[in-house]
């Protein structure tokens, strides 16, 4: 994983975090990151996300291609 996926990784995971924060659907992501005010950037990678249940920071930046061998499409 390079320096830039992980700011990219810890930067989606201030905006996502909490102690209840998974499992988490894609619209209870944006939800909560939009109520801490993320940046718009966050907010529309998670908007791009697949509408599915995350398990976790790692799973969400996988589907992101954050830390992977290409990014996703």
């Amino acid at each position: 994983m390079s320096a830039q996926d992980v700011e990219r990784r810890s930067d989606l995971a201030r905006w996502i975090s909490g102690v209840h924060a998974f499992p988490a659907d894609r619209a209870t992501l944006v939800e909560r990151a939009q109520s801490q005010s993320a940046p718009q950037g966050v907010l529309s990678a998670l908007r791009s996300l697949p509408d599915r249940t995350f398990t976790n920071v790692e799973d969400i930046a996988h589907e992101l291609g954050i830390g992977g061998d290409q990014q996703r499409d």
